[in-house]
């Protein structure tokens, strides 16, 4: 028989485990400031450690990133800032990460240095609430560097923020949009994943329905401030979660498509963009590789492009969601042109 005692203690016990998993990991730190992250080395295959290549894709290297600090996670989106060679990532709690790879011979082998800080609002406070803290999109035009939110669906703008600088993450939004069109998508459907598309900006929604067969989308132009209603054609059974301007002509792109089913975990789909080719319209172009199990794999939900001298490297993040069972890898590839051997 369980004594009053006990079921007072088990009573109590059961009662912090819920509210740990209702209130979550903690939001984005207090100010910016170096952080400590660890990076295990991770092959493509961990049958067969040697191989490099899946589709269009070859594999330059793995890492699986930990850190002490709680608020490390939930990797949502990813840029390339050739300058420092670095890494600025955000989170789905609110916070900016910087990332510098340590690369020997194009290969990532490690993580020479991190910083983490909050996403200020346009008054320079610190997002406060998981609502208005769930960053899923980056992208970067000119000196304005974009973030796209779920939940408060809106885009905050902000000037002069830099991997490179990275005091300037405390710098507060400079503007803050909320697209009309954005406001019937699903709460957790927002805009998972945004790039630059010429003089406009890309705009792809997860969840959000256009019809029976697409996603919606959303193409704000300056010609079209209101925005130009888009269907995004994915993979059978995949949703989209990131997206980048591709180096070379306007209107390239590279997209990551994920699927989850209990039956076969998590997959994901990177694929080429092309816009345009059919008014109103987005679909894969070109499939570069898939990744399933065995293969390295698991929440992919950011995607970067980097032009080295006419090669293009993507590194790809993926958003460990802040539980043990899963992982905050960060893998890097190169596209190879179509006929490589």
């Amino acid at each position: 028989m369980i004594t009053q005692a006990l079921a007072s203690l088990l009573g109590l016990a059961a009662g912090t485990l819920v509210a740990l998993f209702v209130a979550g990991p903690p939001l984005g730190p207090p100010s910016v400031a170096p952080l400590a992250v660890r990076a295990a080395p991770v092959a493509l295959d961990p049958r067969d450690p040697a191989r490099d290549r899946v589709g269009w894709l070859r594999f330059l290297g793995g890492l699986e990133l930990r850190a002490r600090d709680r608020r490390f996670g939930g990797l949502s989106a990813l840029l390339w800032e050739e300058a420092c060679k670095r890494l600025l990532a955000v989170t789905d709690r609110g916070a900016w990460v910087i990332l510098e790879p340590d690369e020997a011979d194009d290969r990532l082998v490690g993580i020479r240095a991190a910083w983490m800080g909050p996403i200020r609002d346009a008054a320079g406070r610190a997002l406060a609430e998981k609502r208005e803290s769930d960053a899923e999109a980056l992208a970067r035009r000119g000196d304005e560097t974009i973030v796209a939110f779920e939940q408060d669906h809106r885009l905050q703008r902000y000037r002069g923020l830099s991997a490179c600088a990275p005091d300037s993450l405390a710098a507060p939004a400079a503007a803050v949009d909320r697209p009309a069109a954005m406001r019937g998508w699903p709460a957790n459907g927002g805009a998972e994943a945004i790039a630059p598309d010429g003089e406009g900006l890309l705009i792809l929604s997860e969840e959000g329905r256009a019809d029976a067969a697409g996603l919606a989308g959303l193409r704000l132009d300056p010609a079209a401030p209101a925005g130009v209603p888009l269907v995004v054609r994915p993979p059978r059974g995949f949703a989209p979660t990131a997206l980048d301007a591709l180096p070379g002509a306007a209107g390239r792109h590279v997209a990551v498509f994920r699927r989850f089913t209990p039956a076969t975990g998590v997959a994901a789909v990177i694929a080429e963009l092309e816009t345009g080719e059919t008014a109103g319209e987005v679909r894969p172009s070109r499939i570069l590789g898939r990744l399933a199990p065995p293969l390295a794999v698991d929440n992919f939900e950011a995607v970067a492009s980097r032009d080295a001298g006419g090669r293009i490297f993507l590194y790809l993040a993926s958003d460990d969601n802040f539980r043990r069972l899963q992982r905050t890898l960060l893998l890097k590839f190169e596209i190879l042109p179509e006929g490589a051997p």
